[in-house]
């Protein structure tokens, strides 16, 4: 690699997010602004837990979600977000970044979150844009199958999308639950269905006031080279 790598990609969107029971109704760009404070102290526990963190190493000051920036940098690959609102954890870690080749971190750390919290509700999105578009979105429900879907120009989905979401009470003409209509002949996951399941808060809203904690962390050698290897060019 040369001495001077630059970010391959143009704007990503990499967040897992936790909803745990009772769960709550689905916010909006309205009631976004009554979501509970954000807990750092439970936040600082979340990043210490994670696979993709090895230490560490400062906390900076809280920042309002919708300011999370897309990665320009290589330092900017060492900073996780945290979010703890009520019953909602919400991660943004630069490591669960994909290209459908290179790397499983996503997979990991989303199980990994499953098998600690089965209870929870856990969806888990991957965006990578730059020519083009690739795009892995995963979802837990309790009682149901793993849902996954990823590709490029087209998605490859293992699961039942409609089973999740009638499971969580969604039934068909709700946006993002076009899964439900008989005549759709394809499933397509994306940032609306997982909002569906995710109460909302897979999607960020221009005045919303959610903070959440950050972190620099230091990365374990394997971690490093998948990060490396997905998001670095000569």
């Amino acid at each position: 690699m040369s001495p001077n790598p630059r970010i391959a990609w143009r704007q990503s969107t990499l967040r897992i997010t936790r909803i745990h029971p009772p769960y709550h109704a689905p916010y909006d760009q309205h009631t976004i602004r009554h979501a509970p404070a954000h807990d750092p102290v439970r936040a600082r526990a979340v990043v210490a837990e994670l696979s993709t963190v090895s230490t560490v190493a400062e906390e900076l000051e809280p920042m309002p979600r919708r300011d999370i920036g897309h990665p320009r940098h290589m330092d900017d690959l060492d900073y996780v977000a945290v979010g703890c609102w009520g019953d909602i954890v919400q991660i943004s870690d630069p490591a669960l970044g994909e290209d459908g080749i290179l790397s499983t971190n996503l997979d990991a750390t989303f199980d990994a979150q499953v098998k600690a919290h089965p209870e929870a509700r856990i969806t888990a999105v991957c965006e990578m844009n730059s020519a083009e578009t690739y795009g892995k979105y995963l979802a837990h429900v309790p009682g149901q199958p793993r849902l996954s879907a990823d590709g490029w120009d087209d998605q490859y989905v293992t699961g039942n999308p409609a089973q999740l979401l009638r499971a969580v009470g969604v039934g068909p003409g709700t946006p993002g639950a076009e899964c439900l209509d008989s005549d759709q002949d394809e499933p397509f996951i994306g940032l609306e269905y997982l909002d569906l399941l995710a109460c909302g808060l897979h999607s960020v809203y221009s005045r919303e006031n959610l903070m959440v904690s950050v972190f620099k962390v230091t990365r374990t050698e394997d971690v490093r080279e998948a990060i490396d290897e997905v998001w670095l060019q000569d």
